[in-house]
């Protein structure tokens, strides 16, 4: 499955029904281009699929606020920007709720350390992601799916919160390699990181004047989405570096993150596999400006 919610599907084209559903369709497109100027003047996220920051071009910074900017944003032309060596004491993986829980808390506790530091030293500002560990998807209402129960793992800006729902995480498949698990919350929390940047505020207005699933539209999305790879692997291996991760460990890393991405028929938002495994391999070097797929060629975020 791809990091973060799958797309919506396309719904099946509708029958003419004569002069009145016409009319219908021109009432509906009233209101519903009403309740999206709302939604940008409010701060919801129409670009993706989901609430988040204030999607708009006329953003400025205000004192002590992350700049909106993406390739030219101070985390990524920071030169010598990296992770410290993350000494971690993970809890142990399990399963059931409560043994996930404390493996993620501890998980989220050594990502804070590794990030904070490199915020703070580019005068960007840190605040701590929410995290919601549940077994299922089901009953969970949030900002940004409503009350869908159709998502993966993912960050849901408007509320800085990581959910991260067991049954998603394809257990039977990985079992106890708990890297693969912690390769994905490193992912949702690189997107943490891209919101508290400004980088997900700029991607995001960006995305809504283009709009949201056209052709930059998309290509937007990607860039997002595979600077999370980068993000995810600059964090794995900091933490290889601190002692936490064996190199089987961070190869078994590196395969999947070539297993995930966009798959025939999808929405082509995500990047293919291939692109997502090689941004995770630059992310592998612990440098932020290896991860600015903003200034990356259309091919190699496509």
């Amino acid at each position: 499955m791809p990091y973060g919610p799958p797309g919506r599907p396309t719904p099946p084209p509708r029958k003419r029904r004569g002069g009145f559903t016409s009319l219908m369709l021109v009432v509906i497109f009233l209101v519903v281009g009403g309740l999206v100027k709302f939604a940008v003047n409010r701060g919801v996220d129409i670009g993706i699929d989901a609430f988040g920051p204030r999607p708009t071009t006329t953003y400025t910074p205000q004192p002590g606020s992350a700049p909106a900017k993406t390739g030219d944003n101070p985390l990524v032309t920071d030169a010598d920007g990296s992770l410290v060596p993350a000494s971690c004491d993970y809890a142990p993986w399990g399963a059931q709720v409560d043994k996930a829980r404390k493996f993620f808390e501890s998980a989220a506790g050594c990502l804070e350390a590794a990030w904070k530091p490199l915020m703070a030293a580019n005068g960007l500002p840190f605040e701590s992601p929410t995290l919601s560990i549940t077994a299922t998807t089901d009953g969970i209402t949030t900002p940004c799916t409503g009350s869908t129960s159709n998502f993966a793992a993912f960050y849901c800006a408007a509320n800085k919160t990581i959910y991260m729902p067991i049954s998603q995480l394809q257990t039977d498949q990985f079992r106890d390699n708990w890297v693969v698990y912690l390769s994905v919350f490193a992912h949702e929390y690189g997107h943490h990181i891209q919101a508290q940047s400004g980088i997900l505020r700029k991607a995001n207005s960006e995305r809504v004047d283009a709009g949201a699933r056209s052709t930059k539209g998309l290509e937007l999305s990607r860039r997002v989405e595979l600077q999370a790879n980068c993000f995810d692997a600059m964090f794995i291996a900091a933490s290889k570096g601190g002692g936490s991760l064996s190199s089987d460990q961070v190869t078994l890393a590196t395969r999947d993150s070539y297993g995930r991405g966009d798959r025939p028929g999808d929405m082509r938002d995500h990047g293919t596999a291939d692109n997502g495994g090689k941004w995770f391999e630059a992310g592998l070097e612990n440098l932020t400006p290896q991860c600015n797929t903003f200034i990356a060629a259309a091919g190699d975020v496509s």
